[in-house]
């Protein structure tokens, strides 16, 4: 990591694609530090605890007041007293903790200052880190770099409420990988129900995608490298676990346990290609507003089904993925416990909580309360499911520095088939292709067909509640209207589009599928 890659002539983005900012908010006042620790000894002197010792740590946002009690005293104690002084003070983002030698108090402060993601990525903690996926992700007190290893995480779960810095920090992450990882070494998943969040990184689909073979053409296959609708993304992260399962028999076969193993043993020259053996990119799947795709409580069956497929792959991915490579990170701006289900818990230990709207919210997203008394705009708390530190999330400007870095990454041509070539994907059939039999039409498909090219609407409950049958009737129906070409595919709760104008157009389809 401290040595820049440059096999097959491939350049990692350079550092000067990056913004420099002033460091002018780096430094709190020392009267601001001093009438703060004056405070504070006042409170707890109020509350009859004599305190020994403060001691700060400024950090970007926030600073870190460790308080030497002269005898134990209950955290819970400090809690309260620091609540009223707050209060009547007016601070911002103050959380009480118990450290190791003290009580910690952490304090916003008067005004903030910006972490950018230069400053970072350019700091000896993430330079010469020896982490397989290096993640700079800001600042802590005392201005120091947290760097942490996404292939140790390995999976990440991350919340916030709007604009609270959630977007950046996803970028930050992905900016971290591709500072860090050569194209053969890495390839991403973006899952997009936003259609706008990732659509910059489609740029990057011949050096740094993964996508589903059978594309019609390049312009086509760079349309959909983002994927943005749940039926795509049930399809995708279906081939996700089919590639996870082909690496654990080559991992099976090669004799080791884990895919940076693997690849050493790849790199050596100690695998046969000629029996399947390939060297590995680690895959990084991430899927922002996961609540989207997890929750679809007023949606038709369709709709229910491929939430059900969503989660229970993400959970196979999460379960089995680190071993062979593969990390999962989610998003969402709503952290509700039908979404985010213990299952999930438990399987992303990891996680980011930004500010959020309420206590429920952060004790669904870290098992405890905290992430609702965030200051906002990248404050941030990493937890490892055991500790929890508070960070400055790194900034990223999306309109200049990400595009400035994706299409550096873009230029760079013909270097070999990792960069002019996506990384593909097990071919997965879509879930109901299977089912539908055209040579069996229903008896009242062609009733069902006119209905719904007259009425212009593409609804299984339409078919139900109009022609007097079951769901499950309806539901073969639209499928084999689908297969026709007379209606869309399914669009999540939306209705189908109807592809056929009138009725005279119908009429030589309906002929053809029923041999008049």
């Amino acid at each position: 990591m401290g040595k820049e890659i440059t096999s097959i002539g491939y350049q990692l983005p350079p550092l000067e694609l990056l913004n420099e900012y002033a460091a002018d908010g780096n430094v709190v006042p020392e009267e601001e530090i001093a009438g703060k620790i004056d405070a504070v000894r006042n409170a707890l002197g109020n509350g009859k605890v004599q305190v020994k010792d403060i001691k700060a740590v400024p950090g970007p946002a926030v600073t870190l007041y460790k308080v030497y009690p002269e005898r134990k005293v209950s955290c819970s104690k400090v809690k309260g007293l620091m609540a009223e002084t707050a209060l009547g003070l007016h601070w911002k983002g103050v959380r009480v903790m118990t450290l190791d030698d003290s009580i910690g108090i952490e304090i916003a402060n008067e005004h903030r200052a910006l972490v950018p993601i230069r400053s970072v990525l350019s700091d000896d903690a993430f330079r010469n880190s020896e982490a397989e996926l290096p993640v700079a992700i800001g600042q802590t007190f005392g201005n120091k770099a947290v760097v942490f290893d996404l292939a140790k995480a390995p999976h990440l779960l991350i919340a916030g409420a709007t604009k609270q810095g959630k977007s950046v920090g996803i970028n930050v992450i992905i900016t971290s990988l591709l500072y860090s990882k050569h194209p053969s070494e890495l390839k991403f998943v973006f899952i997009d129900p936003k259609l706008v969040v990732f659509s910059v990184y489609a740029r990057l689909v011949k050096h740094y995608l993964a996508v589903l073979p059978g594309a019609c053409s390049e312009e086509d296959e760079q349309d959909n490298a983002i994927v943005r609708t749940q039926k795509d993304a049930d399809r995708i992260l279906r081939s996700l676990c089919i590639e996870m399962d082909q690496r654990y028999e080559l991992l099976s076969k090669a004799g080791v346990n884990n895919i940076r193993l693997y690849n050493e043993k790849c790199k050596s020259g100690h695998l046969n290609p000629e029996k399947g053996h390939r060297f590995m990119p680690y895959l990084v799947v991430v899927v922002d507003e996961y609540s989207d795709f997890a929750m679809s409580p007023w949606g038709c069956h369709e709709t229910k089904t491929a939430s059900r497929s969503i989660t229970n792959s993400i959970v196979r991915l999460a379960q089995k993925g680190r071993a062979a490579g593969l990390h999962v990170i989610l998003a969402t701006e709503r952290p509700s416990a039908g979404a985010i289900s213990g299952v999930i818990k438990s399987n992303f230990p990891m996680r980011i909580a930004f500010r959020v709207v309420s206590r429920t919210d952060s004790e669904t997203i870290l098992d405890s309360p905290g992430a609702e008394n965030l200051i906002g705009r990248g404050d941030m708390l990493l937890s490892d499911g055991i500790d929890s530190e508070r960070i400055q999330c790194a900034f990223v400007d999306m309109d200049d520095e990400i595009e400035g870095i994706t299409r550096y990454i873009r230029e760079q041509k013909g270097h070999g088939k990792c960069c002019n070539s996506p990384y593909y994907l097990p071919h997965v059939e879509d879930a109901t292709s299977e089912s539908v039999d055209m040579h069996c039409l229903d008896d009242r498909f062609e009733e069902a067909a006119k209905m719904v090219v007259t009425t212009q609407r593409g609804y299984t409950s339409d078919l139900q509640r109009n022609l007097g049958i079951g769901y499950a009737k309806a539901r073969l129906i639209m499928d084999q209207l689908e297969a026709a070409g007379i209606v869309g595919p399914q669009n999540g709760s939306k209705p189908r589009q109807v592809l056929v104008p009138d009725l005279n157009t119908l009429q030589p389809i309906l002929d053809a599928f029923l041999k008049r």
